[in-house]
């Protein structure tokens, strides 16, 4: 999902090409004790990483979001590096404002596990993990657009998510990846439940859902739909989000209507506490990397 494999494999190094940081000994295991995420305890060992976080949002900054008490999702690529993580989102009002994964991934004998996310706010916010603050976007994390020739939102919840489902089978997604120096397509596939559907509390959104675009298992970008009242009118609307670094676009039946190029490669080898990247609205870092004693 977020190992940076063309960089990698070029360097050529003990771990297949990510060298560990001198300021980052990786911890040592003998390979029998291994976990993998597809294990309960994995599972429960992501879930306390994740709850170590605390995040509020810049407008209310007495009140932290809400870690949602299960992860969306358990997701795997084993086209990279054996990637396994889960998924997890932070709500405030009932509305998903942060969303994130913790994962683990294996290149030759270190494990690396790594953190990431994107917000979805309406304006800055601030996280931090075991009391240091290890993220704070600056602007808003998504922009909806009015989702134009969409019926209006039903009237009923079971009627309105049988909308976003249909809404969201309108959009498709791909990612461009550099391969050999080479661009490489990949046609990202839409998942055909929600990650979570949610009707917040406290604003003039009244029902929404996180959709993702998959590789695998593995979300590459999510759609978020909301039904939005406006001057006493409602309608949908909607936004994405990146969930990788790399090249990715989505399309509105086949009109290109969101883009994000690839950021910088270094992206992919920062740890936890890095300064730079700490106010983008999406980021990822190694918070362990583990050498396994074959």
């Amino acid at each position: 999902m977020r190992s940076f494999i063309m960089l990698l494999l070029a360097a050529g190094t003990v771990c297949a090409g990510e060298e560990v940081p001198k300021n980052s000994k990786p911890e040592t295991k003998k390979a029998e004790t291994k976990k993998t995420a597809e294990t309960p305890s994995a599972i429960e060992d992501f879930k306390v990483d994740a709850g170590q976080y605390v995040i509020r949002l810049a407008a209310r900054p007495k009140d932290a979001l809400k870690l949602h008490p299960k992860p969306l999702l358990h997701w795997g690529n084993p086209a990279r590096t054996g990637e396994d993580g889960a998924v997890f989102v932070w709500m405030l009002d009932g509305r998903p404002e942060v969303i994130g994964s913790v994962f683990t991934y294996r290149l030759g004998n270190v494990i690396h596990r790594k953190h990431e996310f994107h917000s979805l706010a309406a304006g800055p916010l601030t996280a931090e993990f075991e009391g240091k603050r290890v993220w704070a976007p600056a602007v808003a994390g998504v922009k909806f657009q009015p989702l134009e020739g969409a019926a209006e939102p039903a009237d009923s919840p079971r009627q309105r998510l049988s909308q976003m489902k249909a809404l969201a089978r309108e959009f498709s997604a791909r990612m461009i990846d550099q391969q050999d120096g080479k661009d490489v397509r990949s046609d990202l596939r839409l998942q055909s439940q929600p990650l979570i559907r949610y009707e917040p509390t406290n604003q003039a959104t009244f029902d929404g859902a996180l959709f993702s675009f998959a590789l695998g298992t593995d979300p590459e970008v999510i759609l978020l739909l909301e039904a939005r009242t406006d001057k006493g009118k409602m309608a949908w609307h909607y936004a994405f989000a990146r969930y990788h670094y790399i090249d990715l676009t989505a399309f509105h039946k086949d009109k290109e209507v969101w883009h994000v190029a690839t950021l910088p490669a270094e992206i992919s080898n920062l740890d936890i506490g890095t300064p730079k990247f700490q106010d983008s609205v999406y980021t990822t870092y190694h918070i362990k990397r583990t050498l396994v004693e074959e």
